[in-house]
């Protein structure tokens, strides 16, 4: 007979789920992590930043609504696409493949 499972005490932590693992060492995967996460936020600022610089091409002064609200036409749907596509393959080459240089 089994006996019932336990409920985590009041206040206690729920068990974590296990780590991806890519490398032989969990500090090693722990950093991409943080970077991944920071490159997220990067890449979250810079559309931001674009938005904002287009909102302002046809504007003088605007507000936060305003950036809230900004929805791209194609064109620049595409460019901001073809930007996030450039940004993650230059981040993930240094995972998947040798760095070089960029001048390389």
């Amino acid at each position: 007979m089994q006996s019932p499972p336990v409920a985590n005490p009041p206040g206690a932590r729920a068990p974590l789920p296990p780590e991806q693992i890519f490398f032989d060492e969990p500090a090693i995967d722990r950093l991409l992590g943080m970077i991944m996460t920071l490159s997220a936020e990067v890449w979250v600022l810079t559309d931001r930043m674009k938005s904002i610089e287009s909102i302002l091409e046809r504007k003088d002064v605007i507000t936060r609504s305003d950036i809230d609200a900004f929805q791209p036409d194609e064109a620049t749907s595409q460019a901001i696409a073809a930007d996030r596509a450039a940004f993650a393959k230059a981040l993930m080459d240094h995972v998947i493949s040798r760095q070089q240089s960029r001048g390389a």
